[in-house]
């Protein structure tokens, strides 16, 4: 068992109380390594790391030529390491390997999208008067904190730190507790060969309702970004509003796809088993609920039901396998109650609905057919492989049932009609909406959700605002 460190202002450091945290494979149950576990002392380290850069302008002051130049390099170590450290992801986060490596391929585009961004961040000449010249600057917030989630770690610290850094916005990652190996060891060594000035960024671990929650309340915090569970983000929204900074905030999801009668259903099988079944459903944006038209149902169940039992289950390291455990033994529990509430209030699982009577946290591909829309589990996310079909009859009635949420992160619609999937596309209540196919953004393309999924946007060009403010100078000639 490999022992891991924090990694702050340009040092790999234990622990000031030399505690850890162990972290285990979920398709073995077996601890592969352990992490130091910052407390607030450790958090106050890497605060102060970052506080200093920043008050030395260390990123501001840089030619933005010469971030981006940095920002490449960070993106050219990070595919050096791709497959070894992807290695190291899947045990500790139990998707499949090639899933695991390419996080670090999607982490280092993101460098190179923004760093391509870096000289680009311009500001405005307003005209006031002839006597008056008024211009507008951007300029990065200080400190951000970023409290990053565990089924995408390293995407997701791609995503939000290539913004921060190029914006020159000095940054403390705080790594999720159940995969924080990979960030801690592969990304903190492509930062630090990459030749990161000490201090800009910084990688830490600790409990969330500890570390995490000192961090984001912490008085030298000018910014926060945080992606996870709708209750913890609240949290941090109170924390960001106590002290009135700002906070990028993407939070959980019940996402629809409506299946309209002309649809191509292979189409939607083909999204159901990237979309809700793949990284065993622990995905914010999943596809969680169908919204199926009468005429289409049937045969469209029956098209799942088949593509549950072709998937092959197992570790995400072994050869051919689809169907991936979930997190933990906490998180297979939170899920198999979901599938058993489900069916007592009179679902039928037609596929699944248990865990396997087997090594790791694996649950079964679970296809939930009759559910109504009181349901818990067409209202709550489940995070997890289960999928609810929900039956309606008119068009109006699929977009009430789509919209009839707390959640707002994406929504999907299948159809021939372009036409059909524009109205729908226009009355759906989401941040990002698929057509005949899940997951078609990219990084170009803003991210984020409506209602108490959030409200900030991350990826494409839009998302460098949540990271810049914006300082008007007035000059009387």
């Amino acid at each position: 068992m490999k022992k891991y460190q924090s990694y702050i202002n340009g040092k790999w450091l234990d622990s000031i109380s030399g505690k850890t945290i162990t972290v285990d494979n979920p398709a073995t149950e077996e601890v592969i390594g352990e992490v130091s576990c910052a407390n607030n002392s450790d958090v106050d380290l890497a605060v102060e790391a970052a506080k200093t850069s920043f008050l030395k302008r260390t990123l501001v002051d840089m030619n933005p030529m010469d971030r981006a130049k940095l920002m490449r390099k960070i993106a050219e170590e990070l595919r050096k390491v791709s497959k070894e450290a992807g290695k190291l992801l899947c045990y500790e986060n139990g998707k499949l390997l090639d899933g695991a490596e390419y996080e670090f391929i999607d982490a280092a585009n993101y460098f190179d999208y923004y760093g391509g961004l870096t000289d680009k961040l311009e500001g405005q000449s307003i005209p006031v008067s002839k006597s008056v010249v008024d211009y507008t600057i951007l300029e990065p917030y200080g400190v951000s904190a970023h409290v990053i989630p565990w089924n995408y770690p390293i995407s997701m610290i791609g995503r939000s730190l290539a913004c921060a850094v190029a914006t020159g916005n000095s940054t403390i990652i705080k790594t999720p507790e159940l995969t924080p190996l990979a960030a801690a060891s592969f990304f903190a060594q492509a930062i630090d060969k990459a030749g990161v000035p000490k201090g800009t960024i910084n990688i830490i671990c600790g409990y969330g309702d500890e570390a995490g929650a000192y961090l984001v309340s912490h008085p030298d915090v000018n910014h926060i970004a945080f992606t996870g569970s709708v209750p913890t983000g609240k949290k941090i929204l109170h924390a960001a509003a106590d002290k009135a900074i700002p906070a990028v905030v993407e939070l959980g999801g019940k996402s629809a796809g409506i299946v309209y009668p002309d649809a191509d259903l292979d189409k939607v099988v083909n999204s159901a088993k990237t979309a809700v079944f793949g990284v065993a459903g622990q995905i914010c944006s999943a596809m969680s609920r169908l919204v199926v038209h009468k005429s289409v149902k049937d045969e469209l169940v029956e098209k799942l039901v088949n593509l549950t039992k072709s998937l092959k289950v197992g570790p995400g390291y072994e050869e051919g396998v689809d169907c991936t455990p979930v997190i933990s033994k906490n998180q297979l529990e939170k899920v198999e109650g979901y599938a058993r509430s489900g069916i007592q209030a009179g679902a039928e699982a037609v596929a699944g609905g248990k865990a396997y009577d087997r090594k790791g946290y694996f649950f079964e591909s679970t296809v939930l057919d009759k559910v109504t829309q009181d349901m818990t589990v067409a209202r709550e996310e489940i995070f997890g492989p289960v999928l609810s079909i929900i039956e309606y009859e008119e068009h109006e009635e699929a977009i009430k049932i789509a919209n009839d949420t707390d959640y707002g992160l994406a929504a999907g619609v299948f159809t021939n009609s372009i036409d059909q999937a524009t109205r729908a596309s226009n009355q759906l209540e989401a941040g990002q909406i698929y057509v005949n196919s899940w997951f078609t953004g990219s990084i170009a393309t803003p991210f984020g959700g409506y209602k108490q999924s959030g409200y900030s946007r991350e990826k494409g060009q839009q998302a460098l605002k949540s990271y810049l403010q914006v300082k008007n100078v007035g000059i009387q000639l």
